[in-house]
């Protein structure tokens, strides 16, 4: 008996095969065909978005804030899974009278709520603004309204979204979890449980050039401020999945590493600050990324904000994207990340980096 009885023609034409070898080749090749069809649907599901992390920078909304700008604060509505900010201060019942002890009310809470925000990071040079005990309180305070807070030391916070497990580490140059301690960074991060690793880092100088990336150490006044892209390759390379930085005040480049995404300053964001007077427009924005469900990196849009004397107003026409497009180019010659227009950031066709770096 021919094979072409068992199989169409058209796959080995003209080929004579004994009838229980044929069956065999037909068994594998139905069995191959499930198998490979089986794969790419799995490949696919990998690469489907899991996770969407909206973050943005530095936070401090005062009793003043709170009172004289609401009706701009409530058009802000910040939308994620995982919505973060870097909390710069601490909870207070009363105000220092000192105005660079970032201390805010305590009914600032719901605002906070309100923004969309459930992660905030405590590990930054504020935190001890009134001492230890201050910071407790701030963290318990908003860990009992339900907020995932990235403490100054130890192996994060763990939360559940969309079933996944979602780990949130903070660092800092000025925390026990440190940015200049880079032979700490496996330990901190330890062995990945089945998990999404995302480190907050607050680092990086703060001056008129703070935009600019040194890549070597940085200093304001005598902090060591840490190198930021050897801490945050670092990071990856002990299994973080996404790196927000945060602390020079202003946006930096972006970086696509081992198929993670780095982000190296996120700016301010509502922020009031001593002199913010002195400063009636800055660029500020968020950032929406979205995973999958390995942490790797498969697309994010920029929203871009015009900080009006501290408060976020959104920016329309995009200045803030366009900065760190630029700001991406110029520090890294980024060609794994393209920017083509209304806040999105994707990846590279794989074929034309390939090209480009001949």
């Amino acid at each position: 008996m021919t094979i072409q009885n068992l199989l169409p023609k058209e796959i080995f034409p003209g080929l004579l095969v004994h009838v229980p070898i044929a069956k065999f080749c037909l068994a594998t090749l139905v069995f191959v065909t499930f198998l490979g069809g089986s794969l790419s649907i799995l490949a696919a599901a990998q690469e489907k978005t899991a996770l969407t992390v909206t973050a943005v920078g530095d936070v401090r909304i005062t009793g003043g804030v709170a009172k004289n700008s609401l009706d701009a604060i409530r058009k802000i509505n910040l939308k994620g899974d995982l919505v973060f900010g870097n909390f710069e201060g601490v909870l207070a019942e009363s105000v220092p009278p000192d105005p660079w002890k970032f201390s805010v009310p305590i009914e600032s809470l719901g605002l906070l709520k309100d923004l969309g925000f459930n992660t905030v990071n405590l590990a930054n040079n504020h935190s001890l603004d009134i001492g230890e005990q201050g910071y407790q309180k701030t963290r318990l305070l908003l860990a009992q309204q339900g907020f995932w807070v990235a403490g100054r030391e130890g192996h994060g916070v763990v939360a559940q979204i969309n079933g996944l497990r979602v780990r949130v580490i903070g660092f800092s140059f000025s925390s026990g979890n440190n940015v200049n301690n880079l032979a700490d960074i496996p330990v901190v991060i330890g062995e990945k449980q089945k998990e999404i690793v995302i480190v907050s880092a607050h680092m990086g100088g703060e001056n008129h050039l703070g935009h600019r990336i040194p890549r070597e150490m940085e200093y304001f006044g005598d902090e060591k401020r840490g190198n930021v892209v050897e801490f945050s390759h670092r990071c990856i390379d002990a299994g973080a999945d996404l790196v927000l930085g945060h602390g020079p005040h202003v946006p930096r480049g972006i970086e696509l590493y081992k198929n993670k995404l780095i982000v190296y300053s996120l700016g301010n964001f509502l922020f009031d600050y001593p002199g913010v007077e002195m400063n009636p427009h800055a660029p500020g924005y968020s950032i929406s990324i979205d995973l999958d469900n390995k942490g790797d990196f498969r697309s994010a849009r920029i929203e871009s904000y015009d900080l009006q004397y501290g408060i976020p107003v959104l920016d329309k026409r995009g200045h803030a994207y366009k900065m760190i497009q630029n700001l991406t180019f110029q520090t890294f010659q980024q060609h794994s990340l393209v920017f083509p227009g209304n806040g999105v950031v994707q990846k590279s066709d794989p074929r034309r980096v390939t090209e480009e770096q001949r």
